[in-house]
């Protein structure tokens, strides 16, 4: 089998070659000699995969993986019946018949990177997680409805789509996805989803919704039709306010508004006090709410790539923040209080305008550690002693040393390194 693979590849690259030749504009001769020689790949790929897959015994098999093997039609899978994970991504398939899917056992399905236009499911299908992600449809496949048991669906399109696939965008949710009642996690990104008061309806029973990359301007006022909503994350759109009523979603956990543009953190976030995560990173965000001292039960907090130059004094209750990362701002100072934060295990202040920091080296839980690029002088010698240390960054800042403390520097550095602890200086 390897000799015939090896000499149907030499055939197939002299065959491009001489295709190559017979054009005259060189840089058109590359491309379709390539094109040529991956397809001829690709073709070896699938002779191969097929013989395979025809000498599989029909009750093996727990996962099948096809991704990649330039199928334009299902094999027999449905003979498969004890398979549970089924990944079919990244080839040519089209269409998808009912019967090609008529497996009891399966539970997650991936058929992202496909061409499909048309996919239809059997009626008792138990599959729980599908992922439809770069595709053709310019809607929510209806037949989608059939999955009782779906809990996660995934269809978004790639940041980057291709030519051909541009212009397949969902713009809308469909009247069936609310009667969906298990369906709890859906996943559109980059797509053109409207987002309007109809949507919001009709996703009353969604947890986890991931709506990146939509060009969202506003958020609907029912926007707390959204009421068993999780998890949000709305990053990469336009959003630059909050409609009164999303003060209303206390079931909130994570709110995720990556660059957007807000210029300031609205008050409806800092008036939900149970969240646990918040992420306004790449806004246009100058000032920390001291509102934010009410959310006791944050734990991460991601304000990078703002211009923010001052931390509230309030911020000293969140005892259980575990993650803050303010870099890229303008910091002038980090205050005193910052070892208060007893709960904080990665601390991110890099590229601030830093010239100097508290002594944070017995703050107990905290073992990730970034200064670089700041205008700090004088050297953090009791960090780099810190017990649980794993990580310190302090490269790009003006350290002042005499002779004897760059000796001693090196020979530190070699000692913490051998220990395994991650230093950048």
């Amino acid at each position: 089998m390897k000799k015939t693979f090896t000499t149907f590849i030499l055939i197939a690259i002299s065959l491009t070659y001489c295709l190559a030749q017979k054009t005259n504009n060189e840089s058109d001769s590359l491309v379709t000699a390539m094109r040529l020689y991956y397809d001829s790949i690709a073709t070896v790929k699938r002779i191969a995969f097929l013989k395979t897959f025809d000498s599989i015994p029909d009750d093996t098999l727990g996962a099948f993986n096809m991704r990649g093997m330039n199928l334009s039609i299902i094999p027999e899978i449905s003979r498969l019946n004890n398979i549970n994970r089924l990944d079919a991504s990244r080839n040519k398939l089209e269409r998808i018949r009912a019967k090609e899917l008529d497996i009891d056992s399966l539970r997650s399905l991936n058929l992202s990177d496909n061409k499909l236009v048309r996919i239809n499911f059997p009626k008792n299908s138990k599959i729980k997680n599908l992922d439809l992600s770069g595709n053709s449809f310019n809607k929510i496949p209806r037949s989608i409805r059939k999955l009782k048991h779906l809990t996660n669906l995934t269809i978004s399109q790639r940041q980057v789509a291709s030519l051909s696939k541009r212009n397949h965008k969902i713009k809308r949710i469909p009247r069936f996805i609310k009667k969906m009642k298990k369906l709890k996690s859906l996943e559109i990104n980059f797509n053109e989803l409207k987002f309007s008061k109809r949507d919001v309806r009709r996703l009353s029973n969604i947890e986890v919704l991931v709506a990146a990359g939509n060009n969202i301007n506003k958020l609907p006022e029912n926007i707390n039709y959204l009421k068993s909503i999780k998890n949000l994350n709305l990053s990469k759109n336009n959003i630059h306010c909050l409609p009164a009523n999303f003060v209303l979603l206390d079931s909130l956990k994570s709110v995720i508004f990556y660059k957007n543009n807000f210029d300031e953190i609205p008050d409806e976030i800092t008036s939900l006090t149970n969240l646990r995560i918040i992420d306004f990173y790449y806004n246009n965000i100058s000032e920390i709410p001291i509102e934010i001292g009410n959310i006791t039960t944050l734990k991460m907090l991601f304000l990078a790539y703002n211009n923010i130059e001052v931390l509230p004094d309030t911020m000293r209750s969140l005892k259980k923040l575990q993650a803050f990362y303010i870099h890229d701002n303008r910091l002038a100072q980090i205050p005193n209080w910052i070892t208060d934060l007893s709960g904080l295990k990665i601390l991110d202040i890099s590229y601030n305008k830093l010239m100097s920091i508290p002594d944070i080296s017995n703050m107990p839980e905290l073992y990730e550690i970034d200064i670089q690029e700041n205008n700090i002088d004088h050297f953090p010698w009791k960090l780099m002693e810190k017990p649980n240390l794993k990580l310190l960054i302090i490269k790009g800042n003006p350290f002042i040393l005499d002779e004897d403390e760059e000796d001693q520097l090196k020979i530190t550095l070699q000692e913490k390194r051998a220990a395994g602890i991650v230093i950048v200086d």
